[in-house]
């Protein structure tokens, strides 16, 4: 049997498996920066320090990387080994539906869309390892690649139930992944008329679930927030600025070009739709970009800071990859030569982003080391900041203070841990602060001594050791 030549299907998946060696390389580098940040530094603490599963507002399908986290604490690794490897599984779960779209599915293109939609909306977000958002950058390719895939070579019985749990795996990772799964669904349904049947329960259930979903999985206190703000915003008259639009804009030329590729390939699918004559593929596509943009820039119109506001615009790349890489994998092996070029162009501009993003990242990691290292300057273990000084030096959103210098403080050893509070100036001069630290959890009972120890008693304000 001769062997087959080597192609541009096979050109597109090693850029796709070179794209990811660089974001493990990344992630292994910048490990610090990307487990001791804000809400990564929150949760990950959690996973440390509980003997339980933590499952953050029902996000189940969030949790691949805890479970690796967890596991290796069950063998005895240290912090700094559990903090890479919580890094390091960020990548892995978008590589492994890399592989599995690639090699498991038989569907290389699919492939090759998980690594564009890897990076194509990404820059600070790859920072922001907890973001569950992210997962709507690989769940629903493989809810594609199953479609494509076994559903679409006749395995109905195998390939539904496995379009199924792909499909619940997307619904139930993040709010919006319905709008996501009903968009992948929809595209499909057009595209081949045979899956149609098939394809008719899924897109109930997406429905359903964006119908009734909160009501069997109540949201959180932020979740709330923001479905208030979109119902306010849709009731609301336009104000004169939009912070989610302006964001855009100005990450696509101004500030930086994290979006330029995006809107080049929009630009790009849309002229390819039109060429192909397809018409009601064409008409999903501009209503799911510009739908998808204009919910945000209703959500998000007074904007949140810079990696949130980027977070909410990071589904847009699946919107862009799938019927992207789904003309190009039926174009002639001529244009996907010539596309290659492009494509690897793309890739590398938006891996330069992601990693000169790190100096953002190293800023606030910056900030965690002057501050524990004023505590050891001035002997303390558990010191309290006024969040207006922290403001003053640079260091914004306090919420998760604790957690930072706890895990910071501690990749030295359990015998190096401390931690401090951010306090309003009443609290200081009216708050207990033995009453407000109790609040973190982080009495020395209460803690796992192979990896934290701090003393008990009361936080003490940092500057009345100045004096």
């Amino acid at each position: 049997m001769a062997k087959r030549s080597f192609g541009p299907e096979q050109a597109f998946l090693i850029t796709g498996h070179s794209l990811f060696l660089g974001l493990f390389i990344l992630a292994f580098i910048h490990f610090v920066e990307r487990t001791i940040h804000v809400d990564s530094a929150c949760q990950i603490f959690k996973w440390i320090q509980l003997s339980w599963v933590e499952v953050e507002a029902h996000r189940y399908s969030a949790i691949l990387p805890q479970l690796m986290v967890k596991l290796g604490k069950g063998t005895g690794l240290g912090l700094n080994s559990l903090l890479l490897l919580a890094s390091l599984a960020h990548v892995a779960v978008p590589y492994l539906i890399f592989l599995i779209a690639a090699y498991v599915l038989r569907t290389p293109w699919i492939a090759v869309a998980t690594a564009l939609a890897a990076v194509l909306c990404t820059r600070l977000t790859f920072y922001g390892i907890v973001l569950e958002a992210n997962y709507l950058l690989c769940y629903p390719l493989l809810l594609a690649a199953v479609i494509e895939g076994p559903l679409l070579r006749g395995r109905r019985g195998f390939a539904i139930g496995l379009m199924v749990f792909a499909l619940g795996l997307v619904l139930v990772v993040h709010p919006v992944g319905f709008l996501i799964a009903l968009f992948v669904l929809g595209w499909y349904f057009l595209r081949h008329e045979q899956l149609r049947r098939s394809l008719i329960l899924p897109m109930a259930l997406a429905v359903a679930w964006g119908l009734f979903g909160r009501v069997l999985f109540p949201p959180s206190a932020y979740e709330a927030g923001l479905y208030n703000a979109a119902a306010s915003g849709l009731s609301e008259p336009v104000p004169g600025t939009n912070a989610a639009l302006d964001f855009l804009l100005r990450h696509s030329w101004q500030d930086t070009t994290t979006y330029l590729s995006l809107w080049l390939l929009v630009l790009t699918t849309a002229l390819l739709l039109v060429r192909a004559r397809m018409w009601a593929a064409l008409g999903l596509f501009a209503m799911a970009v510009v739908g998808y943009v204009a919910l945000n820039a209703i959500t998000y119109r007074t904007g949140e800071t810079a990696m949130m506001m980027e977070k909410n615009f990071v589904p847009l790349a699946v919107l862009v990859a799938i019927p992207l890489v789904g003309r190009l994998g039926t174009a002639s092996r001529k244009q996907q030569w010539w596309a290659l070029v492009p494509f690897i162009a793309v890739i590398f501009i938006q891996f330069r982003g992601i990693s000169f993003a790190s100096r953002e990242a190293k800023e606030r990691t910056d900030h965690i080391s002057q501050v524990v290292k004023e505590m050891r300057e001035n002997g303390l273990r558990k010191a309290a900041y006024r969040s207006s000084d922290l403001d003053e030096r640079g260091l914004h959103v306090h919420w998760a203070l604790p957690y930072e210098t706890i895990l910071f403080s501690s990749l030295g050893g359990p015998t190096q841990c401390l931690t401090a509070i951010a306090i309003t100036d009443h609290e200081a001069t009216n708050g207990s602060l033995e009453r407000l630290g109790n609040e973190f959890g982080l009495q020395e009972e209460q803690l796992d001594s192979r990896y934290f120890t701090l003393p008990n008693g009361p936080f003490v304000l940092i500057q009345e050791t100045k004096r």
